[in-house]
């Protein structure tokens, strides 16, 4: 088990599963214990159970020749990393034939045949944009606020509420232009637990994900976390 991997997939799929969107309800307590306590017992079952997720982490591995629960595959979703070099547009087929069998609607999967995308770059963002955020659960509707709310964003802390546990951040989200989407600086009041986030103060970088301060960014994350971004907005 690589208890730094599953911490990783913990964080970022902590505030989608409170928010019942994706996984199940009992995962919830293990992504806790995972991330506070280094206890990841029961983390990757709860994964296989991730509609979106695991079919990704599946396609990767098998690109890759890594579990889909390695630190890199993990990485390479969430926040890109080199492995996503190693991807052909020809993968994408991969993607969907695991779709089918973690069954996602067929009929969004025979739509998204037809929608062959410009580049295939399996991450969390080209998710969001592609297959779009919500189609594949019917969790929330897919528009420019549930896509900022998914997306992974990174910033800077500016200042801390530390009674109210809120940090106010300045992130890059997303703006709809004329047929393409590009980068904007939102301020935003996120709310956060100390105990994930371990000194979080003002300068922090940070991630963001479904209204939620995920992790504190190193910064080869958070240059990795840019390049990728920019990488799929090339094509959307």
């Amino acid at each position: 088990m690589d208890t730094s991997a599953l911490q990783l997939e913990s964080r970022f799929s902590y505030a989608p599963n409170s928010l019942g969107y994706c996984g199940r309800s009992s995962a919830n307590i293990k992504f806790r214990r995972c991330i506070l306590k280094g206890n990841c017992e029961g983390v990757e079952e709860e994964m296989t159970h991730f509609i979106v997720l695991y079919p990704y982490l599946k396609t990767m591995a098998a690109i890759s020749g890594l579990s889909p629960f390695s630190h890199e595959v993990i990485e390479s979703f969430w926040l890109g990393n080199d492995l996503l070099k190693k991807v052909k547009s020809a993968d994408y087929n991969l993607l969907l034939n695991n779709f089918l069998e973690q069954n996602v609607p067929e009929w969004l999967v025979n739509e998204l045949r037809e929608k062959k995308p410009k580049a295939f770059i399996p991450t969390h963002l080209f998710q969001v944009l592609h297959v779009g955020v919500g189609r594949a659960s019917g969790a929330v509707p897919f528009n420019l606020e549930t896509i900022n709310n998914c997306m992974i964003r990174w910033g800077t802390v500016e200042s801390v509420e530390t009674k109210t546990k809120r940090a106010h951040v300045k992130v890059s989200s997303l703006k709809k232009g004329v047929g393409r989407y590009s980068l904007q600086q939102t301020e935003e009041v996120v709310p956060f637990d100390p105990r994930f986030v371990l000194g979080l103060a003002k300068g922090s970088k940070v991630c963001v994900h479904w209204n939620w301060v995920a992790k504190i960014l190193t910064a080869p994350e958070e240059a990795r976390l840019k390049f990728w971004t920019d990488k799929v907005l090339e094509y959307f």
